[in-house]
């Protein structure tokens, strides 16, 4: 019980981390697409974390900032899955390792698909300009990363929980 109890008051305090400051998450994952811009897309790349500002030069030599938004961030992706985990604590029989697993993956798995769709909008505007760079990258081809990640990001939930489950 003290375990069940402690593990679920860790996650709930992520949980409350998550909901109340999530401009630094977002300025986490603009610092980290910075980096991986710079690696990936060989461009220069500034950031400011406070603003979750990414900013990179366009072919043309200008700069372009990209804003993570609210709506732009995997962090909300991720209170589902922390809500769920700390039922899944208290439902089952005995605490388990795998559903923190599965937590840990899927978690990963979201940032790491924004990290994707970021580079896509960024390398995207690089090849096309602006403006049909920013429709198909953030519009067409970045909701394809999103979905496709959030699929995966549950799929593996999902599969790691049970595992936990059966045993």
């Amino acid at each position: 019980m003290a375990v069940r109890v402690a593990l679920s008051g860790v996650l709930s305090l992520l949980l409350g981390v998550v909901l109340l400051v999530d401009d630094r998450v977002r300025g986490w994952e603009a610092v980290l697409a910075s980096h991986v811009v710079a690696l990936v897309a060989r461009t220069e790349t500034a950031v400011n974390s406070v603003m979750a500002i990414m900013s990179f030069n366009e072919e043309t030599g200008d700069a372009v900032g990209l804003r993570i938004s609210p709506e732009c961030t995997s962090g909300f992706l991720i209170v589902p899955l922390l809500a769920v985990t700390i039922l899944i604590l208290w439902l089952s029989r005995t605490v388990t390792f795998w559903p923190l697993a599965a937590l840990a993956v899927a978690v990963a798995v979201l940032f790491a698909s924004n990290q994707v769709r970021i580079l896509a909008v960024v390398v995207l505007i690089k090849g096309l300009g602006f403006d049909p760079g920013y429709y198909w990258g953030h519009t067409m081809v970045g909701s394809v990363i999103s979905v496709f990640g959030i699929g995966v990001a549950l799929v593996a939930y999902t599969l790691l929980t049970m595992r936990g489950v059966r045993r």
